[in-house]
């Protein structure tokens, strides 16, 4: 008889491949229904994951679902659960009724398999028997997602045409009418007190010297943009009219018996309620204050407002760059608070701010900071004070050496060294706060220990020591 070894090593099991549910359903109606969507899609899944359990598929016991989110975006908290717990490797298998539980957009659908794959986290389909982890599976992945995409596509355009040719008809697609109009079957008719508004608005235009002043005639007697309510029963609009609102009503073709679609306004069968003559008057007014406001209306350079979209009033509201009109052929720049130009001078109760000395101001904020940047170093990351290049005498030298040199330079160095360092500007009544960004400070001082030579760096005296 032949001997039989009996001390043969035990095989050692594959490890569990840990299996997470994700489910989502755009409607919650779980109150509603004995058996909800997301409980059918948790089933389903969990069914599936049961028959695998030759290849150690293991549920895991947390819960990633989202009840009444769409899947047109990725801001969903099971989702984001889901992923935090991939990048974290607690995931080796996501399991999904359908694909589209995932996402419904190309863009997001691609970065999330770009995410799972760099975690190498397979997807698994139940309905459509797809399993990423093999190459026949990912290739039918990519086909489903690129035809759902263009299904999509197809749809949405079908969409548009259906529309555009409902506008044809006169038929109103769309929510609340605009002034001076009702709605009858879906087509716009006049509401003739409302129409004699619009018609006032228009006329009152040419008789009032500034935007301003009607603007407060209107408040003054009481006139208000178009009231309606939902669906819901809600009520909407009915808001005191400013220069936007003012502005949207003049330029409204609809007033001319217009409707737009495909990309352009025609003719409608709704009745117009102002005629072309007193519109061409309208819009000659509007085109020759336009060449007179401040407003900016062109291209200017960034180095000439270096803190458009950083300067905010103290009620949250950004200021706009806005150039006076011409005087002995200068222009000067100012930022100026929104509600000046949607109501009137005075509104905000905020000052208009000299743009020249706004920025000289900010930049000597800045250099307090370069002769003395004790502060900002102090508020480094340990992994760059801790670098091997990281020189702090050095840094602080540059600092100090730009500061004494700053009269030199130029306003582009000036403006980009603005943009990089400032994150916000906080203006109140009286004064102002500017809010330094530490990122910038942080790429500053990377600059800086590189000797990267951008337009203001490259001004500064070199002080390396010599060997």
């Amino acid at each position: 008889m032949s001997d039989i070894p009996t001390d043969l090593p035990e095989s050692t099991p594959p490890p569990p491949q840990r299996c997470a549910v994700y489910t989502r359903v755009s409607m919650d109606n779980a109150e509603d229904d004995k058996l909800s969507s997301v409980q059918a899609q948790f089933m389903a899944c969990h069914e599936l994951i049961a028959s695998q359990f030759g290849k150690h598929w293991v549920p895991m016991d947390r819960i990633y679902e989202d009840r009444g989110y769409s899947g047109s975006n990725i801001r969903r908290p099971g989702l984001q659960e889901l992923l935090s717990d991939v990048a974290d490797g607690l995931v080796d298998i996501v399991v999904v009724h359908r694909l589209d539980r995932l996402s419904r957009h190309m863009g997001d659908f691609t970065a999330l398999m770009q995410d799972f794959e760099r975690h190498g986290v397979a997807l698994v389909s139940v309905t459509q028997s797809i399993d990423t982890s093999g190459p026949q599976g990912r290739l039918t992945l990519n086909l489903l997602t690129s035809f759902a995409q263009f299904e999509r596509e197809i749809a949405g355009e079908r969409g548009r045409e259906k529309r555009a040719a409902s506008r044809r008809q006169g038929v109103w697609q769309g929510g609340a009418p605009p002034l001076g109009y009702g709605l009858t079957q879906q087509r716009l008719v006049v509401e003739p007190v409302e129409a004699k508004t619009v018609r006032n608005i228009f006329e009152r235009f040419l008789q009032q010297p500034s935007v301003t002043t009607l603007i407060q005639e209107l408040s003054e007697q009481g006139v208000k943009t178009k009231a309606w309510q939902t669906k819901a029963g809600l009520l909407r609009g009915g808001r005191t009219f400013d220069k936007n609102v003012l502005y949207k009503l003049l330029n409204n073709r609809m007033y001319l018996g217009e409707l737009f679609y495909d990309d352009a306004w025609h003719a409608s069968s709704h009745k117009p309620l102002i005629d072309q003559p007193l519109w061409d008057e309208v819009h000659d007014l509007m085109a020759s204050r336009a060449r007179r406001t401040g407003v900016l209306n062109r291209e200017t350079p960034e180095w000439q407002f270096p803190l458009k979209g950083l300067v905010f009033g103290e009620d949250g509201r950004s200021m706009t760059p806005w150039f006076s009109s011409k005087q002995r052929g200068r222009q000067l720049g100012y930022y100026i608070p929104q509600k000046e130009i949607t109501v009137g001078a005075g509104a905000s109760g905020l000052p208009r701010l000299s743009a020249h000395r706004l920025h000289t101001q900010v930049l000597d904020h800045l250099y307090e900071n370069f002769r003395d940047p004790a502060q900002w170093l102090a508020a480094l990351p340990q992994s760059l004070t801790e670098h091997p290049t990281f020189d702090h005498e050095l840094i602080t030298e540059r600092l100090r050496k730009a500061a004494s040199v700053s009269d030199h330079f130029t306003l582009r160095a000036k403006a980009q060294l603005i943009r990089l360092l400032v994150e916000q500007v906080v203006v109140g009544p009286n004064d102002f706060l500017v809010r330094v960004s530490a990122k910038g400070v942080f790429e500053l001082i990377c600059d800086l220990m590189q000797a990267h030579k951008t337009d203001w760096i490259s001004q500064i005296p070199d002080q390396t020591p010599r060997k």
